[in-house]
């Protein structure tokens, strides 16, 4: 019954980590710099002083080469109504330790059916939960994190296809003090993580909220239609916390 699962929880797979993967495009970060990271600074804006988009941006490529960990949670409002053959996320919580582990857990519909499914990933090598016995098991082939940060050919090449960045307003997520930024992405340049399907031409809406004190995002919000089911309603919200904290990820014992 799993194997019949397997091509559909791949394609589960992909967006479910979108939150990590528009994050680094938001950011612009390389992992082959990571292992400098001790060698940065972080860099800050004068307190008071509203900086430039580009100044933001800036200052946010350098400072998250300086985070070896981080928790995300990821929230679907207004969800379309999605095919029998797809899986639907609802909500997925974890943490990244840099530059290759992820741990994560997300609700989806499978089948009709609500379900937790569980995903380790350390390196090239990623297990899951069958969804219906809850055992893990090893799934080839399906993501490989660090491939998410290739300059040339991963998420970050997508930086420069933004269009219409705004310039920065003061905003709060969490209590947190930020600054936000805005602007469009044409919805083609995720197919490779959303899936194919989406009308040519379609854009989507990206809102990121920076702290001002570390110049480091705490919510990306993706609006509009990246997926088949989508409506132009449909919003993804990441929100990021515990930079830098001690976090432990190994593969669970099969």
């Amino acid at each position: 019954m799993f194997v019949s699962h397997v091509a559909r929880v791949k394609a589960f797979l992909a967006p479910c980590l979108l939150c990590l993967s528009c994050f680094l495009f938001l950011t612009g970060c390389a992992f082959p710099h990571y292992r400098h990271a001790a060698r940065h600074t972080t860099t800050t804006v004068a307190q008071g002083q509203k900086p430039s988009t580009q100044q933001l941006l800036t200052a946010l490529q350098k400072n998250f080469r300086t985070v070896h960990s981080f928790h995300v949670l990821m929230q679907v409002q207004n969800a379309g109504t999605a095919q029998a053959s797809q899986i639907q996320i609802h909500d997925a919580n974890g943490d990244v330790v840099m530059p290759d582990k992820i741990k994560a857990q997300a609700s989806v519909t499978l089948s009709g059916q609500n379900v937790q499914v569980n995903l380790v990933s350390v390196g090239d090598t990623q297990v899951i939960t069958d969804p219906l016995t809850g055992q893990w098991r090893v799934i080839k082939g399906v993501l490989d994190p660090r491939t998410l940060t290739n300059p040339d050919t991963g998420i970050i090449s997508l930086i420069g296809k933004v269009q219409n960045i705004s310039q920065p307003v003061a905003d709060t997520v969490n209590t947190i003090p930020c600054w936000r930024v805005s602007g469009q992405l044409d919805a083609k340049y995720l197919a490779f993580l959303t899936g194919n399907g989406v009308p040519a031409g379609t854009m989507l809406q990206t809102t990121t909220c920076i702290g001002q004190s570390d110049i480091l995002p705490y919510r990306i919000s993706v609006a509009g239609v990246a997926a088949q089911g989508d409506t132009m309603q449909t919003t993804r919200t990441f929100d990021l916390s515990n930079y830098n904290e001690n976090i432990t990820i190994t593969m669970p014992q099969l």
